[in-house]
């Protein structure tokens, strides 16, 4: 009964709150130089409060910053009907997926709950985490998630409506049949999170893996000589390596169709230049979902098992996490570009509308979530965080 209590008045409050290289040359250099935290000092919990720290990917910084605001006030009001309960001391840090990773390798940040970009992160930071512990333990071991959105090729209308690529073999085949024709960019994987999940995007897609099941890419996948010339075809378009995926979105909605015609970006970044890009160059930038499936940025929050992660730690990020599964966060984070992984949500004429006004047409993006399919990354993480590697052998230099 208690637990139906607190789930209710998690409802009430809402209600009346809220109107409308590899990845191991990362860890290496982090060893040596270490990464900034910006003075954070990640302390025990006391007797009188309870300290929360959630480290997050900057992409969704808008929305987490308002739910952190909306939780702790939250929480004020449950103490008041709850004697028992502590106050909190809530740290929200934003951070590249990359640098939370080798913060979190380093001991330089302690969080209770790390949400990178995307669940690629995951067994990669399990695998480090067990090769440096040597505990046997996974320091991530479940995840929840609670939004999303999907990593497309972006172009633009007349572009498209010209070519018709639905897919990464498309892309390949117009590059090499058309040299000259295509300007291509995609973040560095090395430092960017859009950047690694296209790369793996395109190794599935040679392989022909059927996106419905997860996808096997083996470290003789990556030493391929074939898989390395196909990806050395597409990269030969390529005149732009960025470190953010919201600069090469900007770049595109700047410079245009005739200087970019492809850039691999989250879909969110189409939705929010398309309509400039409109009133500068007379048509919308789109997205493609690709035929082969398309990797999600989906935002995992993991609950860290760890040894300064306490019972207590543990028992309000729990209650975090149910509270951004509310309808109305969700609807919070579904204004800002991002779809929610859970879809029944749609049934919901409140979410609808809010939904409709954001994933359409007119935003360059599709309102059907059914007419792609996630692309289920493998799980071994030695194999994920030698992607990194693949582009470079493959990139092009010039």
């Amino acid at each position: 009964m208690k637990r139906k209590k607190s789930n209710k008045s998690q409802k009430n409050y809402l209600k009346d709150k809220i109107a409308a290289t590899t990845v191991l040359v990362w860890v290496v250099l982090g060893l040596v130089g270490g990464i900034a935290v910006g003075n954070t000092i990640f302390a025990e919990n006391s007797d009188d409060h309870i300290i929360f720290t959630v480290v997050y990917s900057s992409e969704k910084s808008t929305w987490m910053s308002e739910a952190s605001v909306l939780f702790a006030e939250y929480w004020e009001a449950k103490m008041a009907l709850d004697s028992t309960l502590k106050p909190l001391s809530i740290d929200m840090q934003p951070y590249g997926s990359g640098d939370m990773l080798i913060s979190l390798l380093n001991g330089e940040i302690k969080p209770t709950i790390w949400s990178p970009a995307s669940n690629i992160w995951i067994p990669i930071l399990n695998t480090k985490w067990n090769q440096f512990s040597e505990t046997g333990e996974l320091i991530a071991p479940n995840y929840t998630r609670v939004i999303y959105s999907p990593v497309v090729i972006a172009t633009w209308e007349d572009f498209q409506n010209e070519h018709n690529i639905t897919s990464f073999h498309d892309l390949h085949d117009l590059i090499e049949d058309n040299p000259g024709l295509v300007n291509l960019a995609h973040t560095d994987p090395r430092s960017s999170n859009s950047g690694f999940m296209a790369t793996m995007m395109m190794v599935s897609a040679y392989l022909n893996e059927d996106p419905k099941i997860p996808t096997n890419i083996t470290l003789d996948d990556l030493g391929d000589s074939d898989i390395q010339q196909w990806m050395r075809e597409i990269e030969s378009a390529a005149i732009l390596y960025g470190k953010s995926t919201g600069f090469l979105g900007r770049y595109m909605r700047d410079e245009g169709p005739d200087d970019l015609q492809i850039t691999i970006l989250y879909e969110n970044v189409v939705q929010d230049y398309t309509l400039e890009a409109e009133v500068k160059f007379g048509q919308k930038m789109v997205a493609v979902y690709p035929d082969e499936g398309v990797l999600f940025s989906d935002h995992p929050f993991c609950i860290l098992e760890a040894d300064w992660v306490s019972e207590e730690q543990k028992m309000v990020a729990t209650e975090f996490l149910n509270f951004l599964n509310q309808k109305e966060l969700i609807m919070k984070a579904i204004g800002t570009g991002f779809r929610p992984i859970n879809d029944s949500l749609l049934l919901d004429p409140e979410v609808q509308a809010i939904y409709n006004a954001s994933f359409n047409a007119e935003h360059g993006v599709t309102n059907n979530p059914g007419i792609f399919t996630e692309l289920n990354s493998t799980i071994d993480g030695n194999v994920i965080s030698r992607i990194p590697d693949l582009w470079l052998l493959t990139r092009n230099t010039v």
